[in-house]
């Protein structure tokens, strides 16, 4: 919140921590070595920013940071499309984790919906099926 209980809207907070993690790199301490991925909801509608710890800013529609990021994005790039319903969403989004790491470790969603605008955690930690995406 900004001032007066006013919400920060989802722009200025990505900016906000940009420039928090890019002071870490002009003095002598140590810079944040990790990406962040910052969802929100605000009157521009649900963004989607990616924050790389030089402080740059990326909007979009879905990222991968870390190790396998590359193979992970071409995943969500291939089975992306506008219209997708949640579950495939989430399925599409289980499908390029388990491409990485083999279906070996459990994956919790959260989704962040126009109409509420409010974080909900999704499945108590279980995913759908990659199967669920249907192919077009």
């Amino acid at each position: 919140r900004l001032v007066y209980d006013i919400p920060i809207d989802v722009g200025s907070l990505a900016r906000h921590l940009g420039q928090y993690l890019h002071n870490f790199t002009l003095y002598t301490v140590r810079p944040f070595g990790a990406s962040l991925i910052l969802a929100g909801s605000d009157p521009l509608g649900v963004q989607l920013v990616q924050i790389d710890p030089s402080g740059t800013t990326f909007r979009g529609n879905g990222f991968a940071i870390g190790a396998g990021s590359d193979e992970a994005l071409d995943v969500l790039t291939k089975g992306y499309r506008e219209n997708l319903r949640l579950e495939e969403a989430i399925a599409l989004n289980t499908k390029a984790i388990e491409s990485l790491n083999g279906g070996g470790t459990a994956i919790e969603h959260g989704v962040i919906t126009r109409e509420t605008g409010k974080f909900v955690h999704q499945n108590g930690g279980k995913a759908p099926s990659p199967n669920a995406l249907r192919t077009n």
